[in-house]
């Protein structure tokens, strides 16, 4: 097994010697949703003239997160499984195609067919929560071209609300409310030494959806005029994230092996 590792890595060194050029990673433009929010992803081709004789479709592929270690059994024994991405929409034929669309895409996705005509085939994602935060690409073509449009969807930790100051019978207080929905919202306001005053606070249900989110307001006494506050809203409910996890070697775990 020892010159059998030996070998492995003297292959990863040679090999690694002869990239004399490495292609620089695909860089997606990212865009930030709340949480049970709804996201807008842009996609928009000037070669586009009409809906005849062209086609679009909007595919996702899981985020893929890189993590170090320097056990080299673990990195030779992981498994590189190729996936197909998913269809989250398309569009031929002038028509909207959803036979091979993703089902955790059915009834929460749209492309304002009016606007696809002038070029504009922008997503609609609604009620977006963990298991959308992916890589989305946008591909379209007609008979005066074709292009493609990357981007990374990520659900937003924690909203920064803007603060407001009021009276309520005479009394100053500032207030917030959020914008992103949340199934278990926590509220945390600061000031400016940031120092955690929600004790002084109280917080109100503005909406509430089917599936149990909520939008809130929150109120702070106690306050001072002069004085900076922060609220801060984010949601004690966490999702499991979706991710493909590629291991990659320490720098230097390889010496050992004969690396110099």
């Amino acid at each position: 097994m020892a010159l059998l590792l030996k070998l492995i890595a003297f292959t990863l060194i040679l090999y690694y010697a002869k990239c004399d050029y490495v292609m620089p990673p695909v860089r997606y433009e990212e865009i930030l949703v709340p949480r049970y929010g709804n996201a807008s992803l842009p996609c928009e081709f000037s070669f586009i003239e009409g809906t005849d004789e062209m086609g679009f479709s909007w595919l996702r592929e899981d985020i893929i997160e890189e993590i170090e270690v320097d056990d080299i059994y673990a990195y030779i024994q992981q498994k590189f499984e190729y996936k197909e991405p998913e269809r989250v929409f398309s569009f031929h034929g002038n028509r909207v195609e959803l036979e091979e669309q993703s089902f955790n895409y059915q009834d929460r996705v749209k492309v304002d067919v009016s606007e696809i005509s002038d070029g504009d085939l922008t997503l609609h994602i609604y009620n977006v929560d963990y298991i959308d935060e992916a890589l989305y690409t946008c591909k379209a073509f007609s008979p005066h071209g074709k292009g493609e449009i990357k981007m990374k969807l990520m659900i937003q930790e924690e909203e920064e609300p803007p603060v407001e100051f009021d009276t309520i019978d005479n009394t100053t207080v500032v207030r917030c409310a959020s914008s992103g929905w949340y199934k278990v919202p926590i509220v945390k306001w600061l000031n400016r030494r940031e120092q955690d005053i929600s004790e002084n606070s109280t917080m109100l249900v503005l909406e509430e959806r089917q599936d149990g989110s909520h939008r809130v307001s929150s109120t702070l006494s106690g306050v001072k005029s002069h004085e900076i506050y922060r609220c801060l809203i984010r949601d004690a409910k966490k999702a499991r994230r979706a991710r493909t996890i590629h291991r990659k070697l320490k720098k230097g775990v390889l010496r050992e092996y004969g690396e110099f």
